[in-house]
């Protein structure tokens, strides 16, 4: 793998921190370091890299909560955690809120290098892969699309670890069971985020409401940390369509709305408010016109709540 990779260390131990630095640029690789995860939020929304060596237990905010920050604004580059923590729930934490690979301390420097180059070689692949695609092969389509977040999650992770897993696979099973009954199609699971397609708006919105109807239910008689709060944000526009995945402006919507969705509730667009109307009975209140990240016109935002039989969009 070339040398020209740009790496982005993160680990607050000094020793540690700079005897990686030494060992890949040792390799030729480029290395940028940081010891507090905030600062290496920002360091990797300015610079892009290739890869990134994280630790765990940081100053500030931890890495679970970076890495997870990470891949929710759609970063792809391969992460490697690197932690102290050694128990199997600690692995699959950190496997879940987003990282690719796994390594416990004290590391073996030559392992390290294995695995980060490894890492590269898939993500090379995977770039030859996508660059090799003709445009025959890149489909654009017209998608209703749906972004779901947990509230809390990262909280939760935070105090209670094993809590968090046990909610988190008590979550996928509720949203993979319904997305599956209303014939979505689930792109991409990043930790407790999911993105979703659907051939319709419709059929969109009749999932998210299943979805909130469903965790309603089953928080029904629970205490207040075991209960499943959702936000949800749908869009109807183009997409252009991978094998791998979707992009396009209309998939960054959808996860802005999300953003602004309250828990329990769907905030959906005036493309999707619009496909819906006359056609559901629901209860839509009009939120207004929002400006949102990297979307240059104002989006009008739309909130639905669920079932309400008095009620027509």
């Amino acid at each position: 793998m070339s040398g020209k990779s740009r790496i982005l260390i993160v680990e607050d131990d000094p020793a540690i921190r700079d005897g990686l630095s030494d060992l890949l640029q040792g390799e030729d690789y480029k290395v940028v370091t940081s010891s507090l995860g905030r600062k290496a939020l920002k360091i990797s929304r300015a610079k892009m890299f290739d890869l990134a060596l994280l630790d765990i237990n940081l100053p500030d905010i931890n890495g679970l909560e970076v890495c997870r920050q990470i891949r929710s604004r759609g970063d792809v580059f391969p992460i490697i955690m690197i932690s102290a923590r050694t128990e199997t729930v600690d692995r699959v934490l950190g496997l879940e809120a987003g990282a690719d690979d796994y390594v416990t301390k004290p590391f073996n420097s030559n392992e390290v290098l294995a695995r980060v180059r490894a890492q590269l070689r898939e993500r090379h692949r995977l770039r030859e892969r996508d660059t090799g695609q003709t445009a025959a092969k890149k489909r654009r389509l017209l998608r209703a699309i749906m972004f779901t977040d947990m509230k809390g999650f990262s909280r939760t992770m935070h105090e209670d670890e094993s809590l968090a897993i046990n909610l988190l696979r008590k979550h996928d099973a509720q949203i993979s069971r319904v997305v599956r009954r209303y014939r979505g199609t689930i792109v991409e699971v990043i930790g407790d985020a999911y993105l979703v397609t659907f051939a319709s708006a419709v059929q969109a919105v009749r999932c998210g409401v299943a979805i909130l109807a469903s965790l309603k239910d089953y928080n029904t008689g629970k205490r207040g940390p075991e209960r499943i709060h959702v936000r949800i944000g749908m869009h109807l526009g183009d997409v252009i369509e991978y094998k791998r995945g979707i992009r396009g402006d209309a998939v960054n919507i959808a996860a802005r709305l999300q953003q602004l969705a309250k828990p329990d509730t769907i905030a959906v667009s005036e493309s999707v408010h619009d496909a819906i109307h006359g056609k559901m009975t629901i209860k839509v209140q009009r939120v207004g016109a929002r400006h949102v990240k990297n979307i240059s016109t104002p989006i009008t935002v739309y909130r639905i709540t669920g079932n309400s039989k008095g009620a027509r969009s």
